[in-house]
């Protein structure tokens, strides 16, 4: 690589010099809005619009291959981080040091790549549900918990919350829709894949980098027709995912659920946290870990849909 050039004329050799042209001037994204938990089990909707420069031409150019998603999911978790952690009344009161948390954490991230973040615009917002009157929620709740981890806290009046299913909260609002929801491939709900065929389409996509990522392993309880016990590793190697209890180690998170939902979910009509607050999911184990099944389900359908095509189209 080259040092950088400046304005002016530049010569370069036609057929052997490849130039990238990069823009410094100040760009924008938004994050889009999202369901969000807050310390005191009130539901609120927020997103952001980002406002940020590159700094760095060089690190721009070999540090992440695509800046707006990157920057995006970054923003996007220290959203969460912050807004899981306050009460509904510090976000009403204190919404510009809120920003201010967003703005310097991820800032010190994203200056590794070459560009700094100017502005956090937060959206208005939007209260869901009130806060429980003396919901009694114990303070410092770790980062990792996101959007799940004040649904969970209740487990706590009644024991470890690892040995068995974590109880439901009562009065939880529940968000479902129908089986014509916005999204949603006709064909593909006339196709829905079986458990087991759902285990074979996540074997094409499984990958060092989605092991990276997501770091656990995954045992789904399916009960109903064709259910049993199904494994998902994205924790050792480059991933697996099988019939049976996981080969190697004990599973970071258990999910407990039928198999008409676990299909409603993978398709896109039923959201990992509304099957939850509704009481037709069980989780115990890894809170965090549950939060980022989100990302597995929509790699795992963008793969439906592309090996399925043909037949949709017949």
């Amino acid at each position: 690589m080259r040092p950088v050039k400046q304005q002016g004329i530049v010569f370069i050799l036609p057929c052997v010099d490849k130039i990238e042209r990069v823009d410094l001037r100040i760009r924008a994204f938004n994050v889009p809005p999202q369901h969000l938990i807050t310390h005191d089990r009130g539901l609120i909707e927020v997103g952001a619009d980002i406002y940020y420069k590159i700094t760095s031409v060089e690190r721009y150019i070999t540090g992440i291959q695509d800046m707006n998603h990157s920057l995006r999911i970054l923003v996007q978790s220290s959203l969460k981080n912050n807004f899981v952690q306050k009460t509904l009344h510090d976000i009403e009161t204190d919404k510009l040091g809120i920003t201010g948390e967003i703005l310097e954490g991820s800032n010190k991230t994203c200056k590794n790549w070459g560009v700094v973040i100017h502005e956090v615009r937060i959206s208005p917002i939007k209260v869901l549900k009130r806060p429980e009157s003396n919901s009694g929620m114990p303070a410092g709740l770790p980062q990792t918990f996101q959007q799940l981890a004040s649904a969970f806290l209740q487990a706590s009046a009644s024991g470890d919350a690892t040995n068995g299913p974590l109880p439901i909260i009562p009065e939880a609002v529940t968000i479902l829709p129908d089986s014509g929801a916005a999204g949603v491939d006709d064909a593909l709900l006339h196709n829905i894949p079986t458990p087991r065929e759902f285990i074979g389409l996540i074997k094409t996509v499984l990958s060092e980098s989605m092991v990276r990522s997501i770091g656990s392993v995954y045992m789904f309880q399916l009960s109903g027709q064709e259910g049993g016990v199904y494994y998902l590793d994205l924790k050792n190697g480059g991933g697996d995912a099988g019939e049976g209890l996981p080969p190697i180690g004990e599973p970071d998170t258990t999910l407990t659920l039928t198999v008409p939902d676990m299909q409603s979910m993978f398709i896109g009509q039923l959201k990992p946290l509304q099957a939850y607050m509704s009481g037709r999911l069980k989780v115990t184990g890894d809170l965090s870990a549950a939060t980022q099944l989100g990302d597995v389900i929509k790699t795992v359908m963008k793969k439906v849909k592309e090996d399925r095509k043909d037949v949709f189209i017949v």
